[in-house]
């Protein structure tokens, strides 16, 4: 029970921090980069909270679709880890360019 709780407190901030870069750039004056830093938190966020979830879900379809035995759709660790790597990707790049003087 204790690692949802973890896994909430740490969605929570990620959310605190994007409101705060979105704050960043809307009081100085940054719109050019607006809307490309919304669409990347708000693909960014959920991906990484649901990152088990997307790659089983992932996992089912291709197996669904391509085996002729289906399989239960346990994700590898290493496409969870690659997961990861290009969600906190996108949620670095998108708060470096909030932050950038434009």
């Amino acid at each position: 029970m204790m690692d949802g709780k973890k896994n909430k407190r740490f969605l929570l901030c990620q959310i605190i921090v994007a409101l705060i870069g979105l704050i960043w750039m809307v009081v100085n004056g940054h719109f050019t980069l607006l809307v490309p830093y919304i669409i990347s938190m708000v693909i960014a966020i959920p991906t990484m909270y649901f990152n088990y979830s997307l790659c089983k879900w992932e996992n089912r379809w291709h197996s669904a679709l391509s085996e002729r035995n289906p399989c239960d759709g346990e994700p590898s660790d290493f496409r969870m880890v690659m997961g990861k790597i290009g969600e906190w990707t996108l949620f670095i790049l998108a708060l470096i360019g909030a932050f950038l003087p434009v």
